[in-house]
């Protein structure tokens, strides 16, 4: 079940990436901030999970079935731990789509710069071989004037 769960989540994944439209400055930016306030969020309720589970341990130890009272406390911080995580989880998918919107936005580009750039590297090549011939002419006119400077 999980697999084909992972699976179809993958699948989606694939799917959605070759639909990313590009995004404005401004959405960027939100969408940055938000996963940015996202990640602070999930950090603040670790700590706050980790606070709360030390407080309430300490406090087992005054009740009469401590470890009772411990096992809930563990129960407790485990559920903050995985509220903290799916907060998390949400803002690393907005960093993720962001990237992946990115990496699309950088692909059409190059795709779209391609033949001019096809065109700079064959100009760029026309003039290395005009330079290299040239300069393979004045060797060769030096060496023709070395040697009939030498005959004489």
């Amino acid at each position: 079940m999980r697999i084909l769960l992972l699976l179809s989540i993958c699948w989606l994944g694939i799917a959605s990436a070759e639909e990313l439209a590009p995004l404005s400055g401004d959405e960027k930016q939100l969408l940055q901030d938000r996963a940015k306030a996202l990640h602070e969020k999930a950090e603040i309720m670790r700590q706050e999970a980790e606070t709360a589970f030390a407080a309430e341990n300490k406090a087992c130890w005054e009740k009469f079935l401590v470890s009772s009272c411990q096992d809930q406390a563990k129960k407790t911080k485990t559920q903050r731990l995985g509220d903290a995580h799916r907060v998390d989880q949400e803002a690393r998918e907005i960093d993720r789509n962001l990237r992946k919107r990115n990496f699309a936005e950088h692909e059409a580009k190059m795709k779209e710069e391609a033949p001019q750039r096809a065109a700079d590297a064959a100009a760029q090549a026309e003039k290395n071989r005009q330079a290299q011939q040239e300069a393979m002419e004045r060797v060769e006119k030096k060496r023709l004037e070395a040697e009939q400077r030498d005959k004489r």
